[in-house]
């Protein structure tokens, strides 16, 4: 397994909130290094959760979820409308005034041509799960990407439905979203794999499509790497964002 860090140049519950158009609408904000950091996954064939067969060639995969900086650029690139609000109590103006946090209320279709702009796209189902799997030794299944600790077990490390119960959801240190920073990388090199934001996955043929990883109101059997719910490919929702795959070469 390598790493890299990659600088891409600079020219290059469903509750959807406020769908009204964003009125202030600053210059996009330079991008960060956390913004275009990549990890190099090796590929190789792997036996997924349902017992399939695949074939997973190289790619690299976003370290970090999509932020709102990101998106921003992406959107601002292609010609995008920016998602609406998701109206977090205390978080006005999340999309501007939150840069580093992930985005949300974005449908598959915006996130896959967001991804495009950087010759990326979404990963699939397959894909995702490689990804999410590696260094966890044995069957995955009801493990999460940092192991086999429950997260109250392993010190909270993402953000979740805490306690499991809504009051006491804060208890990771977040109501809602993170900085898709806030949280230690798994062994394998990714943050949020498990909670803060559900990721879009993508497989042409499939008339619904996985949102894998669970998110900050998800529970502690919703963030493990088998768990998965499904939504339509038009669908935006407060607590799904994405992360983008690249080429391996």
């Amino acid at each position: 397994m390598k790493y890299i860090l990659m600088v891409l140049p600079l020219t290059l519950l469903l509750a959807c909130g406020d769908t009204e158009e964003q009125l202030f609408r600053p210059d996009p904000l330079p991008l960060t290094a956390n913004d275009t950091a990549f990890v190099y996954v090796s590929g190789g064939v792997f036996i997924t959760i349902a017992g399939d067969t695949v074939e997973i060639s190289d790619f690299r995969l976003g370290r970090y979820e999509v932020s709102n900086r990101l998106y921003y650029y992406l959107a601002d690139e292609k010609g995008l409308e920016l998602p609406p609000d998701p109206e977090f109590p205390g978080m006005n103006n999340y999309f501007f005034e939150y840069p580093d946090y992930p985005v949300v209320n974005v449908s598959v279709r915006e996130a896959a041509m967001a991804a495009a702009v950087l010759g990326g796209r979404l990963p699939t189902r397959s894909e995702w799960e490689y990804a999410a799997s590696l260094d966890i030794s044995g069957d995955v299944a009801g493990k999460y990407p940092w192991g086999s600790l429950k997260p109250e077990d392993a010190e909270y490390p993402t953000n979740f439905l805490a306690g499991d119960e809504w009051e006491t959801r804060g208890m990771d240190g977040y109501l809602w979203t993170a900085p898709v920073d806030s949280f230690p990388l798994t062994d394998a090199g990714f943050a949020c794999q498990a909670g803060n934001v559900a990721e879009w996955t993508y497989s042409p043929l499939d008339s619904v499509l996985p949102v894998c990883g669970g998110a900050w109101l998800s529970t502690v059997d919703d963030i493990t790497i088998d768990a998965k719910k499904y939504l339509a490919p038009g669908d935006r929702a407060r607590h799904v964002g994405f992360r983008i795959l690249l080429p391996g070469t």
